[in-house]
């Protein structure tokens, strides 16, 4: 999951912080900054443990403004489908970034401005995939959220919500189960190049 905090005032994006790390589940925060790493060096949160559930949240301030190279679409995928939760936190980016990252599936919270009537649907009813009464159910809640949201946003959603209802149940529960497959799935589609979204659809539908 991939989001941007951008805006001049420091309260603001303080508050908007606090907001969306209140819905996440508890994680280890990992606080980091442009004297710190740089936005290549990311990369090494993309992949948590295959044996346990607990993955970062990393809130990264002002590392992809200091960025060497321009950072393009392919990177923001990585992070955005990613079970680590990113956090970038920014005072200003070029516009072409920003748009790399909402095509990518970045969640954009611009502080200090109105708020932008939603487009193409909630994104966070793709939940229903996972917590559908039936097959048929859960297949519609994906194939929806395909028709108005890149793979890559609706991955990290659904790692999100696996995850919180993974910690809700006893050790080696269900979710537990789900989280672990749609990792797998998520793995060999790097490693193999085929069809991530074909790949999660089949774990979703044997679930």
């Amino acid at each position: 999951m991939l989001f941007l905090l951008i805006g001049e005032n420091r309260d603001d994006r303080k508050t908007k912080l606090g907001e969306i790390i209140q819905e996440l589940p508890e994680s280890e925060i990992v606080p980091l900054d442009d004297t710190t790493t740089t936005a290549e060096a990311l990369e090494q949160y993309l992949y948590p443990s295959l044996f346990s559930i607990a993955t970062p949240i990393v809130h990264a301030k002002f590392v992809l403004s200091s960025a060497e190279t321009t950072l393009g679409s392919d990177f923001f995928k990585k992070l955005s489908a990613s079970p680590t939760v990113f956090i970038f936190e920014e005072l200003a980016l070029p516009a072409p970034v920003v748009t790399a990252m909402k095509k990518s599936g970045a969640l954009v919270h611009a502080t200090g401005t109105v708020k932008a009537k939603k487009e193409g649907g909630d994104i966070f009813s793709i939940a229903g995939a996972i917590v559908g009464k039936d097959k048929k159910s859960r297949w519609m809640a994906y194939r929806a959220a395909l028709a108005t949201h890149p793979i890559e946003a609706i991955l990290g959603i659904l790692y999100w919500k696996v995850r919180t209802l993974a910690e809700k149940g006893v050790p080696g529960n269900e979710y537990e189960v789900l989280y672990r497959r749609l990792l797998d799935a998520h793995t060999r589609s790097w490693q193999t190049n085929a069809p991530l979204d074909a790949l999660i659809e089949k774990v979703i539908l044997t679930s």
